[in-house]
């Protein structure tokens, strides 16, 4: 699988920093019907929530670019992404 994910100990709270790769590779695995979002959140201790969260904007925004509209770059925040269409 594709990148990493780290942990980061902020206040005595544990939060696990996703890469890109892995998140698009879970959402992947998902919509491939290759894993349930159940299962997968279980394979790689992660919340099932997150999972839909992550696959909505997988498909938000690969709907908008498809489209032709401004959308952010996947894994990014809209604040830091770029519009690479007009490139």
């Amino acid at each position: 699988m594709r990148g990493t994910s780290t942990l980061e100990i902020t206040m005595g709270k544990q939060r696990k920093n996703w890469s890109t790769g892995v998140k698009e590779a879970i959402v992947l695995s998902v919509l491939r019907g290759e894993f349930g979002v159940a299962e997968a959140a279980r394979q790689h201790g992660a919340n099932e929530s997150l999972i839909h969260t992550w696959k909505t904007q997988f498909l938000e925004t690969g709907r908008a670019r498809v489209l032709c509209r401004t959308a952010p770059v996947w894994g990014l925040p809209a604040s830091l992404a770029t519009d690479r269409t007009r490139a």
